[in-house]
Parts: C-alpha cells; structure tokens; sequence
C-alpha cells in the first residue's frame, strides 16, 4: 500500500504537469496563430492601401501613353494606369477604334506583362500651356515592365525609387506609390523598410526618417549627404 501511494502521486503530479503544458502550448500556438494573422492582415492593408493610391485621380490623371508590346509592336492609348485590386495589378485600358463598338474586343485591358515598356511625352501634360510662341521640347518618361506594374524612376540618385505611377515628384506626386528601390548599379528592390535599412546603414540621419516612416525623405537625405560627401573631396 505503501508503494501505491506514491505512485499515484506520482501519476497525479506527471498528469497535472502535461496538462498544465498542453494548455501552454495551446496558448503559444494560438498567440503565434494571431501574430501570423496580424502580419498577414497588414500585408494585406498595405496592399489595398497603395493599389488604392494607384486608383486615385488627384495623383493618377488620365495621359497618351506610348506602348511597346512583348511582339514590339506599338500602341497608343489615352488612359490612367488603373488598378486590378483583385490580382494585385496594374494596366491600361486600349481602345480599339477600328473595331465596332458592339465588338467586346474593342476596349480590353493590357497588363505589365504583355509589355516591354510604357512611356509618355512630359511636355504633354495638361498642366504645360500649349501657345505657338512658347513649344515644348519632348521629355520622355519611361515605365519599365514588371510583373505586377511598370516602374517609373521617380529619385535618381546612389538611391533611387522607382513608382508604380508616372508622375514626377512634385505635387501630383504620393509617396505610398514607391514600389521598388535600387542601391546604384544594383539589383531593383522591393521598397520594404528591411532593403531601405540596408542601404542606408551607416547614414544615422537617413536611419533616424526610416524610423519615422519616412522612406522618401529617407532616401533624399541619404542621397543628399552622399553628394556632400563628394563635394567636399573636391
């Protein structure tokens, strides 16, 4: 009887502990559960918030855009770069007018991937006051294709960015349409705050804007401190 006793003890307390540890598992696995949703339901928000940037007409007016196809062939289209917020991209929208307008192929979408490049006439804006006496020198600007939307230059710099937009910086100009950065000659990046860090680093004052979640001004000290730098060799 004797023996039994602490046995059953033992049973007891190794019972009690595997259950107190399941339930501790059950809580670390149901926290890592919410944190995973979390960051997936940010993503997901920041997705929705830059293609929404994309769809806005303040920053993404209607222009002619110059289409150069996969084939190399061309079209023209006056469009705005609208938003497929379902697949998560970008495209044009091309008007066939030699064909009827009972013809469903007349008006169709062109996407990033069906192309090489898109570019624009800047001295075509709207904004440009078109007068004989005052004409406008061609300026070009260049979207290259990527899978998911073209991507205009909008910094140049030993950091640039690049746009899903083809707007200039100024005032049509929002800083949530930066998709991509690129350190030099380097590789074209994601624009996440990990890549930004990494090519900033040693600039204390571009690190101190990215902590502020400030990525343009981040990247315009950056490059700003680095022309300062060379400047001063000189």
């Amino acid at each position: 009887m004797r023996r039994i006793i602490p046995f059953l003890l033992f049973s007891v307390i190794l019972l009690l502990f595997n259950s107190v540890s399941a339930q501790n598992m059950g809580a670390l696995n149901a926290m890592l559960a919410r944190q995973n949703m979390n960051m997936q339901m940010q993503m997901n928000m920041n997705a929705r918030q830059m293609w929404a940037l994309g769809s806005n007409e303040n920053y993404n007016p209607k222009h002619t855009f110059l289409i150069t196809m996969i084939d190399g062939s061309k079209k023209e289209v006056y469009s705005r770069i609208y938003a497929d917020t379902v697949a998560h991209k970008s495209y044009l929208v091309f008007e066939d007018k030699s064909l009827p307008k009972s013809d469903t192929n007349r008006v169709r979408k062109i996407y990033p991937q069906q192309t090489i490049n898109i570019t624009r006439n800047m001295a075509l804006a709207p904004s440009i006051i078109k007068r004989a006496d005052f004409p406008t020198v061609p300026k070009y600007y260049t979207g290259i294709a990527k899978d998911s939307c073209w991507m205009f230059k909008v910094i140049a710099g030993p950091v640039s960015a690049y746009s899903l937009l083809s707007e200039e910086e100024g005032q049509m100009f929002n800083p949530g349409t930066i998709v991509a950065i690129q350190l030099n000659d380097g590789p074209i990046v994601k624009c996440t705050e990990e890549n930004l860090k990494t090519m900033v680093a040693h600039d204390a004052e571009a690190m101190e804007k990215i902590q502020d979640k400030n990525y343009l001004k981040a990247i315009k000290k950056f490059n700003r401190n680095i022309e300062k730098t060379a400047a001063k060799k000189y």
